[in-house]
């Protein structure tokens, strides 16, 4: 069997399901190549920052969990931080609902979705290129590959691969007396869980998500870093499911956006802010600047890795890699300094104001230290949607 299309996209995760609604929606013919069937279980944290939800423009309420408009980053026990700004901080779901969404609203624009196909072979054939699909062979006029971290994308064409950290997190389900805690949750970032990263705690509508991330690629001891995090949260006691770990590109090679014909998007091409780990944002918007690339190529036979590389370069790389001087700076101090520093009761007058510097170029936030020399201060309740 031999299809034709102007662009195959590889991945129905954000990155996939964005380009192939956009693409759909510039009258463009394509379809998406899914080796999963939906709903799939994701390993994820499930947190939607303020710009993911600025792109979504309110398409994420029907999955939506809770917001909130309050962060506190905690310094172990010894110090809290209360981060609040004019808008919603962050957002919680699960990919299971996220991801299904956003492929639901693709194939609504008019863009093929094919489950159960797992792509064995991408080969250059004359002005287009053919996609082995098992038996199948299907070609297109451009691939976008949009199949993760360590999808077979990368090593099908021979381009280098990416750098990893990592992430692993536990569900937590309260009993029924701890239902009230957790609807009066908060949202939690703490710098000192992990080296180079940090610990977050994700209230969701039935669980907390909780765990740690790292620039380090995944080994042993992140697994002992989230259990000391979880007991530290006062959490051991809870019912759990998982752990779940999944790799995260902390580093991207030259060749990270693809060729000529075949794009990369996502996690998949790297596009991952290095500081936080968080990847969805840049795959939304990865992806519907590949489908726009590809359809400015077929409209004016530029060449599309270019144009797709100067979008990439002017609209995403300032997403993802923003923050790294300052993020390379505190990962550098190691969560042994922090916590020396948190609890010294001379640097805790110095880290608020520090931390408020910090912040003025990101959105007018505002700052509270939490008082008492436990990080359990004051917290703002979630507002439920």
């Amino acid at each position: 069997m031999s299809e034709s299309f102007d662009v195959i996209v590889v991945g129905a995760g954000p990155a996939g399901s964005s380009c192939a609604r956009r693409a759909a929606e510039l009258g463009l013919c394509v379809t998406v190549l899914e080796k999963a069937t939906f709903p799939r279980f994701k390993p994820c944290g499930g947190g939607l920052t303020e710009r993911s939800l600025r792109l979504l423009n309110g398409e994420q309420a029907p999955v939506e969990h809770l917001r909130f408009d309050t962060a506190e980053i905690a310094f172990d026990r010894y110090l809290s931080l209360l981060v609040g700004g004019p808008e919603t901080l962050l957002a919680t779901t699960t990919r299971a609902e996220f991801d299904t969404l956003l492929l639901r609203a693709a194939e609504a624009a008019g863009a093929g979705v094919e489950f159960g196909r797992a792509v064995t072979d991408l080969t250059r054939d004359g002005e287009g290129v053919q996609v082995r699909v098992g038996s199948d062979s299907m070609t297109a006029r451009h691939v976008v590959v949009a199949d993760g971290a360590r999808g077979a994308g990368r090593r099908m064409l021979g381009l280098s691969p990416l750098r990893m950290g990592g992430g692993i997190y536990v569900r937590a389900f309260p009993d029924s007396d701890g239902l009230p805690e957790l609807s009066s949750g908060r949202v939690l970032f703490d710098p000192t869980a992990a080296k180079r990263g940090y610990g977050w705690v994700f209230p969701k509508g039935d669980h907390l998500n909780i765990g740690v991330f790292s620039q380090c690629e995944l080994h042993a001891k992140l697994k002992r870093d989230l259990d000391a995090f979880v007991a530290l949260q006062g959490l051991g006691a809870w019912r759990s499911e998982g752990p779940f770990a999944f790799p995260i590109p902390v580093g991207r090679p030259a060749d990270a956006l693809g060729t000529e014909r075949v794009l990369f998007a996502g996690d998949a091409a790297g596009l991952v802010n290095p500081v936080t780990g968080e990847g969805i944002s840049s795959a939304i918007m990865s992806g519907r600047l590949a489908a726009e690339a590809v359809s400015e190529s077929l409209d004016t036979s530029r060449a599309v890795s270019a144009s797709y590389a100067r979008r990439i370069e002017a609209v995403v790389v300032p997403m993802t890699d923003g923050s790294r001087k300052k993020g390379d700076f505190v990962y550098g101090l190691g969560p042994g300094f922090l916590k020396f520093v948190a609890r010294t009761p001379v640097m805790k007058a110095v880290i608020a104001p520090a931390w408020r510097a910090a912040m003025r170029d990101n959105g007018g936030f505002s700052l509270t230290v939490a008082g008492g020399s436990e990080a359990s201060g004051p917290s703002r309740t979630p507002r439920r949607v």
